[in-house]
């Protein structure tokens, strides 16, 4: 007989909190008044299928003014906007075909966004992305760039133009989310292209936060779900609710999220249980990356010390 596989051996090694959240639980949960939407709009990007699609979902219940859904498939954005409009028939639904790698496409989207609700978006979740894995040796330039220009150019074009739509962009107090994953610490054969670019994404959410403070800026890991994007070798290991990563952001829209702004946080981690180690989180700067510790530079003593 072949060995038990456990469930949570790629969850607990990336925990901060005792506590392992791998489902709905009522400190994010939608229909928690505080998590109540009714004054935002949200851009939801990669919205077609999996996290997105869910997390369109889970802002509906939660009564959001505004949700505009993007992808480059049209025919799937405008199926899950008649579902949106039976969830909650108060929000504003616009579905928007968008190629976030294509500069053009987005600018056509905030024009859009402006045009159907007279105003700048509240919150964007940088949701899309592509996973490719492939060997250094055996990738095409081209074919290993791809994933750079959808998950990092793409990210960088949303997130510039997000900002720029705003009222104030340098006093914004709008809220951006980038959905990164764990394998932004992985170091395996073949992934080179897919987590570098995650890493990427929540260094790019840190210095963005630096550059603009009044910003609300996080990078968060989804867990491991079974969507259409789930590698097969985690098939045995994907628990995790798919309504999470929607419900994380109803938490982190939220002034109490503010001891978190340019962190990477889960949703695996219990938000209460965070909310007690606030002043360890901003402090230390915990759940932010950290460059060879050994260096000076960044608190170490050097080798032999």
């Amino acid at each position: 007989m072949g060995e038990a596989v456990d469930p949570d051996q790629f969850s607990t090694p990336f925990l901060a909190t005792k506590i392992l959240r791998r489902d709905p639980y009522p400190a994010i949960l939608p229909t928690n008044p505080s998590n109540s939407q009714k004054d935002r709009i949200i851009i939801i990007t990669g919205a077609s299928v999996g996290l997105g699609e869910a997390a369109a979902k889970v802002w509906a219940r939660a009564g959001a003014k505004g949700i505009v859904i993007t992808a480059r498939n049209l025919l799937a954005l405008n199926r899950l906007a008649e579902e949106l409009k039976v969830i909650s028939p108060s929000t504003n639904i616009l579905a928007i075909k968008t190629d976030i790698s294509n500069e053009d496409d987005v600018k056509n989207l905030f024009a859009q966004i402006q045009k159907t609700f007279g105003r700048a978006a509240n919150v964007l979740l940088n949701n899309a992305g592509i996973l490719e894995d492939s060997h250094i040796i055996d990738t095409p330039v081209e074919q290993w760039w791809k994933t750079m220009e959808i998950n990092v150019k793409g990210l960088y074009s949303m997130t510039h133009h997000f900002i720029n739509s705003q009222r104030d962009p340098k006093e914004s107090t709008a809220t951006i989310i980038n959905v990164s994953s764990g394998r932004a610490g992985f170091l395996n054969a073949g992934g080179s292209a897919y987590n570098i670019s995650k890493l990427a994404e929540q260094r790019f959410s840190e210095h963005l936060q630096i550059e603009l403070p009044n910003l609300r800026v996080f990078t968060t890991m989804p867990g491991i779900v079974m969507t259409a994007m789930q590698q097969e070798v985690f098939f045995p290991f994907a628990k995790d609710h798919a309504d999470l990563t929607g419900m994380l952001a109803l938490y982190l829209v939220q002034q109490r999220a503010d001891f978190l702004k340019g962190s990477m946080v889960s949703v695996n981690w219990d938000v209460e249980e965070l909310e007690e180690h606030k002043e360890e989180i901003v402090q230390k700067k915990a759940l932010m990356t950290s460059w060879m510790p050994i260096l000076p530079f960044c608190g170490g003593k050097g080798l032999g010390a």
